[in-house]
């Protein structure tokens, strides 16, 4: 085997075990499905209301704006803890997305 195959293979393995490590790390219910992820459209950017993988509350937290989304907070109409899930499932999502 060459060096550069073996290089390649190298880069390869560790990939597959950072992705695997970002998987496990990942709460289940925010990984995108395998049927959202073998079809992901060329833009991105639609995905949260696209994919049915969000609520529509969901979706609606992550679109607010700081202000709205204290605002909301405030009086009662969201609670810090749903809004806090509702971005950790959006990062989740980003990181399946681009494979920081």
């Amino acid at each position: 085997m060459s060096t550069s195959n073996r290089m390649g293979q190298h880069y390869k393995d560790v990939a597959a075990i950072a992705l695997k490590r970002r998987e496990d790390a990942i709460p289940k219910e925010f990984l995108l499905p395998e049927k959202i992820t073998n079809s992901l459209p060329q833009n991105l950017t639609s995905i949260s209301q696209t994919s049915g993988h969000f609520t529509q509350r969901e979706s609606r937290i992550i679109e607010s704006s700081a202000v709205e989304i204290l605002a909301n907070i405030k009086s009662k109409v969201w609670t810090s803890l749903e809004v806090t899930k509702a971005f950790c499932k959006s990062s989740a999502v980003a990181q399946q997305l681009v494979c920081c």
